[in-house]
């Protein structure tokens, strides 16, 4: 029997808020737990692509070492790369190309679909796909759920168990039909007065998003007709509340913490940033109404402020629990080290319980359970 494939993202509207260093530690801890983790690089900077692989790797996939001329090694790296998926929407066809080239991160343990610069004109494309399935267009109603074919696919060749999406700070239809695929996302936040603005434009985006894209589904379907059943489970299926117990879930937010000042040896709470952090409970349970998929409480935990130790992470292309003092991690920050991969352990625990609940799934390896 083939498992099913559940597909998670990392999404918010405001950059800076540790994003990528979440979304690849928790990929890395859903790995050690016996998962089969594909990570979709969907941001055009390439972040997490250049922090998973290894140098020779990024330098094979982007043709740094080719002696070809710059344009035929740039025409080589769109097929190594996410943006081989949309070369068939380029050309006007409803279907993604579900042959892709995945590369092993033998440090994070998870096989990564690298991202690519050319993904910004891939946001085009989807725009105006979303604009032609709002007048019904069922091609192109395909198209903006290119996430669920390839979900659809990976399950058929039983390849993983989860896919990860990371994308880039946007409410653009790129980023809205990245979501069509998921069956839940998490927001990372920072505590900060922008944040908490951003936040807040998430919220009401949501609410908008919701009840236009209902309607471009009905509209959608309605014009199928008798194919309607069968082409939707194609799409893996949609994913609008209520609609066959795999809608869009909201996991809830993560804040990454701030730096605390000292008094006496005891850490001070800082007034501003702690009235920042009680205004986002309210903006969090918003998305979950709009999705139809309310709980208590959506804060998943505190990011630590690792300091220098990201860099370091990067510099070596590891996640923070595989820095070794090879990486030049050594004396005291090896404490600190440990003391950071608990707390993200102990977060990314906590993302992996609410992920399994909110999906229902039972099609998960033991040592994960």
């Amino acid at each position: 029997m083939t498992n099913t494939v559940r597909t998670l993202s990392f999404f918010n509207n405001k950059g800076g808020v540790g994003k990528t260093t979440l979304s690849t530690n928790v990929a890395h801890y859903f790995a050690l737990q016996g998962l089969r983790v594909l990570y979709v690089d969907c941001d055009p900077q390439c972040n997490a692509t250049q922090l998973m692989l290894s140098e020779d790797q990024t330098a094979d996939i982007y043709g740094y070492h080719d002696e070809a001329d710059d344009d035929v090694a740039f025409r080589r790296s769109l097929s190594r790369s996410v943006v081989s998926l949309f070369l068939p929407l380029m050309e006007g066809e409803p279907s993604i190309d579900h042959e892709f080239l995945a590369v092993r991160s033998k440090r994070f343990k998870v096989d990564v679909l690298p991202g690519h610069p050319a993904l910004s004109q891939i946001e085009d494309v989807m725009s105006d796909a979303w604009s032609a399935a709002k007048g019904g267009k069922t091609g192109d109603f395909r198209r903006i759920h290119w996430a669920g074919q390839l979900a659809a696919a990976v399950e058929s060749r039983d390849d993983y168990d989860v896919i990860f999406f990371d994308v880039g700070p946007s409410l653009g239809p790129f980023n809205r039909t990245v979501l069509l695929g998921c069956d839940a996302f998490v927001t990372p936040t920072s505590t900060d007065l922008f944040s908490f603005h951003a936040f807040g434009n998430l919220s009401r985006w949501f609410d908008a998003w919701v009840a236009e894209y209902s309607e471009i589904s009905e509209r959608c379907i309605a014009a199928w007709g008798a194919h309607a059943f069968d082409l939707e489970r194609k799409l893996s299926p949609l994913r609008l509340p209520g609609r066959d117990g795999r809608a869009l879930r909201y996991l809830g937010y993560t804040t990454l913490e701030y730096v605390k000042r000292k008094a006496n040896g005891q850490e001070q709470l800082v007034g501003a940033f702690e009235r920042f952090r009680g205004r986002f409970a309210d903006e969090a349970a918003r998305i979950g109404r709009s999705l139809g998929f309310e709980q208590d409480d959506y804060m998943i935990g505190y990011v630590p402020q690792m300091h220098s130790m990201p860099a370091t992470a990067q510099d070596v292309h590891s996640p923070i629990a595989g820095l070794e003092s090879s990486d030049g991690v050594r004396g005291a920050q090896l404490n600190q080290r440990d003391n950071y991969v608990a707390n993200i352990h102990q977060l990314a625990g906590e993302v992996l319980g609410r992920f399994q609940e909110a999906t229902r799934r039972t099609a998960v390896p033991a040592s994960a359970q």
